[in-house]
This record gives structure tokens, sequence and C-alpha cells, in this order.
């Protein structure tokens, strides 16, 4: 089998670990940036302008848009440049960004495009502190955090076609790198890795500043979305709160051009605006806007979206809301503040405050849904066989897998020359979405080595591909080699070896890159291509010292600890 097959459909389990449990952020999305200081806070920045390229160092970089390339001050005009390291991002016009891991900028003629690669937990510290800084109980940030992580994990993605999976903006949800508090910073650790589950999914964690009493469902607001948990019920907790209660009034004058600027149809001379259907919760749905002899409905979204466009987003404050009407005044009474579904900050905040925990919190805004760290809904059943424990929720026709699994093991246990020490569980998902979701891998990597379990894809995914076997052969092999291999041996010899041992006699074009740049690409992936690139030449490697020290040799380095021709030689 080919490398690039192994490659595209079974492996990365460690370094793609790494990657799924990234998010890509567009940074400064609504303030372009011009010029960028980008200043080391340990250690040296490593650079360069392509993913094939050497690296440089520097403590400090600044790049500057220059037409349609980066200037790097002292060095040269580059289209594309990647960072990596420990750093702070100073911008001429947006706020800081304290950062670790892969940052890419691209020119484009209006600003520098900036993408980071942010680990999960440290997107749902900027998260909330873009978002709930000002919570005052921990209770209700540690319920917050559940909801920005559960979030962010359903709409992963959404940007994909722009090449980033989230901006940094309230499109997304609104991040900040300045520098969590110890508030923040708590509330991530104590919730870490947990989500909110719904049908093995991530739910829509929609959540709003002030629902002014009342909830929305979820389906007043985005007509399509089927999510049972996001219902419409008064809200007790947000009605004691501290109530939010809002007045925004306008010319006609002065609302008409804006209006207009924006392509709305408007009767000439219209002289009246009345709210013509309110949803279930008693938000305005459609409104109507009357002149002589003339009528024209408008929906209260798009009024609210217009008006928050042209005269700053703290006017209309949401659709609950009466109209008075005062020569050529239109004066909106209002309540609350943003759309209404899912988790009410205020109402949030009151329940901490009145003694609830965030699993109560999250329980009354999300009814329905599991909170942890994996799909709840799953029911598990257990199969036995010598060496493994099969968890799958349709044993009956996954059970196949164990006498598969034995005969495999049998095999790579008599080459390699090992046997394993323990019980080995398969945990096989029914879905590929309950496998993505629960494992954080993407629909290429087949199956994925977390300790002593292998959770793998759908069988009859694998089996359609052609790849059950060769999967199977693959992951056990990673388990004996990590259960020899010294806490230190490198990743990049550990995944060489598993590559190498998995199909010993391919024969195909070698690639060469050092073992310090192969560590640095598996530990911190910038892209599946690099990544891809990085297993190739680790396999490369690992094959030419073989051939140099003798297999049996090779395979003692795993728990002997790499002599210095292992890293040195080969380069």
């Amino acid at each position: 089998m080919k490398l690039f097959r192994l490659l595209y459909l079974l492996l990365l389990s460690c370094a793609a670990a790494s990657a799924q449990s990234s998010i890509t952020v567009r940074l400064y999305s609504l303030h372009p940036e011009h010029r960028l200081r980008i200043i080391s806070q340990s250690g040296d920045l490593k650079y360069r302008s392509c993913s094939t390229c050497l690296s440089a160092s520097a403590k400090e970089l600044v790049v500057q848009l220059s037409g349609h390339q980066l200037k790097i001050e002292g060095g040269p005009s580059v289209q594309l440049l990647l960072v990596d390291g420990n750093y702070r991002i100073e911008p001429d016009e947006g706020l800081r960004a304290e950062l670790s891991g892969p940052l890419q900028l691209k020119a484009t003629p209006d600003s520098i495009v900036v993408i980071a690669s942010v680990p999960l937990e440290d997107y749902v510290a900027a998260a909330l502190q873009g978002e709930s800084a000002v919570f005052r109980h921990p209770e209700s940030l540690k319920a917050m955090a559940v909801a920005v992580r559960t979030y962010a994990v359903h709409f992963r993605g959404r940007h994909h076609s722009e090449g980033f999976d989230m901006c940094d903006s309230t499109h997304c949800q609104a991040l900040n790198f300045t520098g969590a508090s110890a508030a923040v910073r708590s509330a991530v650790e104590a919730t870490r890795g947990e989500l909110l589950w719904y049908n093995a999914e991530p739910a829509a964690a929609y959540y709003h500043q002030d629902c002014g009493g009342t909830l929305a469902a979820g389906n007043e607001v985005w007509p399509d979305l089927q999510a049972p948990y996001l219902k419409s019920h008064t809200d007790p907790y947000c009605i004691r709160a501290t109530p939010l209660v809002w007045r925004a009034e306008f010319s006609r004058a002065e609302l008409d051009p804006a209006l207009r600027g924006q392509g709305f149809a408007l009767p000439a001379n219209w002289t009246g605006l009345a709210i013509t259907n309110r949803s279930s919760s008693g938000r305005a749905l459609r409104l109507t806007f009357t002149g002589p002899g003339s009528a024209v409905p408008i929906s209260a979204s798009s009024l609210r979206f217009a008006i928050g466009r042209a005269f700053g987003w703290n006017r209309v404050r949401s659709d609950v809301y009466q109209i008075e009407m005062q020569g050529d005044r239109i004066i909106f009474h209002g309540r609350g503040a943003g759309h209404g579904v899912g988790l009410c900050q205020a109402g949030a905040e009151q329940m901490a405050a009145e003694g609830k925990s965030y699993r109560q919190i999250l329980n009354f805004y999300y009814p329905g849904t599991a909170l942890g760290v994996s799909a709840h809904d799953l029911v598990w059943q257990q199969r036995q066989s010598t060496h493994f424990q099969l968890l799958s929720t349709q044993p009956d026709q996954d059970g196949f897998i164990l006498a598969e699994a034995e005969t495999i093991l049998s095999s790579v246990q008599s080459e390699v020359g090992w046997s394993l020490t323990f019980t080995s569980q398969l945990r096989v998902f029914p879905t590929l979405d309950a496998y993505r979701n629960t494992t954080g891998q993407p629909g290429w990597v087949a199956a994925f080595t977390g300790g002593q379990t292998i959770s793998l894809q759908p069988l009859f995914v694998l089996r359609n591909k052609s790849v059950l076997q060769s999967t199977l052969r693959h992951e056990l092999l990673h388990l004996l080699l990590e259960s020899r291999a010294d806490a230190d041996t490198p990743l990049w010899f550990r995944e060489g070896l598993t590559l190498f041992l998995s199909d010993p006699d391919r024969h195909g074009q070698p690639l060469s890159m050092s073992a310090q740049e192969i560590e640095a690409g598996l530990e911190h992936p910038t892209s599946r291509e690099s990544l891809e690139r990085c297993y190739a030449a680790a396999r490369t490697r690992v094959a030419g010292l073989v051939e140099q020290n003798g297999r049996e040799t090779v395979l003692q380095w795993l728990s002997a600890g790499l002599p210095a021709v292992a890293t040195d030689s080969l380069h």
C-alpha cells in the first residue's frame, strides 16, 4: 500500500490529535491591519515563507503590507509568512494578542490576513474573556465556558471556504487574546473538555446577553434550525436580575435614507411603522411601513440589523419592543439584548447568585442535552476476546472485528518479537459524525489510538475503502511500540518506526527533512499537507536508520534511547 494512502486514510494518531484540538482563527477580521510587530515571549520565533522552506529564527518580526506582498523589516518581501513560537502581536490599530503556536500571515491588496492556530482551551479562554469578562460568579462563568466551547466545536469550519474555522468577531464569538483573568482561567480549567451533547453531536449552544424575561425558540430566529433543546419559555432568573430596559428614538428624516441606502424599498413619504406579527415569545417578527395608498412589510430582524449597521448596535438592542409614533419621530421602547435563544447571560448570572451550579444553569437553558467530554447518548455494549474488549452500539454487526484483531495481533507480535501485556479496547463508532465529534479527528483519519483504546470509524466505511485490515495493523503496531517506548523517545521516531513496520517493503520517493524539522512539524502541524510531509519524512529517516543499523538495533532504541547517529545522520 502506498504511504500516501496510509497517511490520507489511517494515521496521524498523535499529531492529528493536536491539530484537531485546535481551531484556526482569523484575527483582526473587522480591523484591517497594515503593519504588525510580532515579539517572542520566550525563545526564538521560527519563520518561513512556505510550508517546505527552511525556517529562520528571530526575536522579533516587523511586517508591513507593501502592495501585494509582506515586507519584513530588515528582510525580504514575501506573499506568505509562517511563524511559530510563543509570541505577542502588536498591531498598529487593533488589540495586542498573546498566543502560542502556528501563525499564518498573507498579503491581500487591502490588509494583512492573520490566521492563528489556537488550542481549543486557549480559544475558550479568549472567547470567555471577550464575551463574559464582566461575570462575577464562578458558576455562571463555568456555564459560559461550556457554552462557548460547545459553540466552537459545533460551528467549527463555518469559514472553511475562506481558509479558517472561525473569525474573532461576534459573527462567531468575540475573542480577547490580551490575557485571560484568573477567574476566566479557573472556569476554563474546571470544565476542560466538557461539551453539551444532543443525539451524539455537540449542541448548537447559542447564547445572548439578556432575554428580557422570555427565551426565544431556536426556530423563531433561524426557521431551519431543528434543536428541541432551544425552547421558548419564561426566564424568571432574568426577570429577577437587573432589568435591561432601553429606548431608541429616530426621526423619519434620518431613518428613511439609512434604510433606503441599504436597499429597502419603502413607501414614498411613509408616515407609519407598526408591528404586524409577533413570535410565540412575544418578539417582533414582521413590521409594516405605511404611506399614502401603500404598505411595505419588513422582517424585524432585517430592520434591527439595518439600524445597527447605520446607527450602532446599542440602539435597537433586541426584537422585544413596542413602537410609538410621535409626529415625525419613531420611538422604540424595548427590553433585553440579543436574539434571546439559548443561554441568557443575565439569567445565568442571577442563577449563580442564587446558588445554582453550572450544571443546573446549563440544564435550565439547554434542556435535554447531556454534559460531558464525549457523546453520552451512545449506548455502548461490550464483547470480549482474549486480548480485546469491543465497545460498540451494534455489537452483533461489529463483533467480527475481534477475530480480525486477534489474527493481526498475532502476526505483528511475531514480527516485532513482543507481546501486549494488557487488554486493549476497540471502540467502534456507529456514524462518522459520532466518531469525529467524540475523538476530534477529521473524516480522513480512519482510527485514533489513545492510551490502550483504539477508536475506529464505522467498520463498513473502512471495509468499503479496503483499509480495515491495514488500519488495524497500523494501530496495533502503535500499541506495541508505545508499550516499549521511553517517555523521552521523540515523536518523529515513534511515528516513523510505526510507518516503516506497517509497510516495510514499500519503495517510493524518499523525503528528506532534519529530525528537528520533523519533530516541530508533528508537534505543531500547520496543515494536512505539511503533516503528511512530516510523516513521510519520518518514515524515510527510520527506513534509512534500519538500513544502516539493522531492524533489531533500531527497535531497541525505543526503550534504550536514540544514539547521536539517529539524529545527526541522514540530514
